[in-house]
C-alpha cells in the first residue's frame, strides 16, 4: 500500500502575536526571518538588526481584524457606518514579547591580545603587486618555494 497523505498534512499553522518592545516599523525591512519560533526564545531577523523573542502566557486573548471594503448596516435609519470599519480575522492565545538583541562578550574572555609566536612575526611581509595576475604569480612562487624540502 502506498500513503496517499501529503507533507502539508502534517503541517499546523498557528498564528503567534509578536509585541515589539520598541516601536519598529516593519515596512521599512525588506526581509524578515524567525528562528526557532518553536522554542521559548525565539530569534529575529530584520535585515541586519536581530532581536531576541520571550515566549509568554498571555492574561487574555489577542484578536487580530482587518479592514473591511463593503461594510453593511442592519437598520440603515437608525444605524450608522463609523469612518473606518473593521471585520473579526482570527485569534491567538500565544504571545512573543520581543526586544533588541545587542552583542556582549563571554564571560570569562576577556579583552585579552592575540599572541603572535616570534617566527611568525618574522615570515609576515607586505604584499606589494599590483594586479590579480601578479598576485597568483607571487602566489606560485611562494607555494613552489614552501614545498621545496
Amino acid at each position: 500500500m502506498s500513503d496517499t497523505g501529503t507533507a502539508s498534512d502534517d503541517v499546523e499553522e498557528i498564528l503567534v502575536f509578536a509585541e515589539f518592545e520598541d516601536s519598529v516599523n516593519l515596512d521599512k525591512y525588506n526581509s524578515i526571518h524567525v528562528l526557532g519560533i518553536e522554542t521559548k526564545h525565539p530569534v529575529f531577523q530584520l535585515d541586519d538588526t536581530f532581536f531576541t523573542g520571550t515566549t509568554e502566557n498571555p492574561l487574555g486573548t489577542f484578536m487580530f481584524f482587518e479592514d473591511d471594503p463593503s461594510p453593511h448596516c442592519e437598520d440603515s435609519l437608525f444605524d450608522k457606518l463609523p469612518e473606518k470599519y473593521l471585520k473579526y480575522v482570527c485569534k491567538t492565545r500565544k504571545l512573543i514579547s520581543v526586544e533588541h538583541a545587542y552583542v556582549t562578550p563571554k564571560e570569562g574572555k576577556e579583552d585579552q591580545p592575540v599572541e603572535v609566536p616570534d617566527s611568525m612575526e618574522d615570515d609576515i611581509k607586505p604584499a606589494d603587486f599590483k594586479t590579480i595576475p601578479d598576485a597568483i604569480e607571487q602566489f606560485k612562487k611562494e607555494w613552489a618555494q614552501n614545498l621545496k624540502p
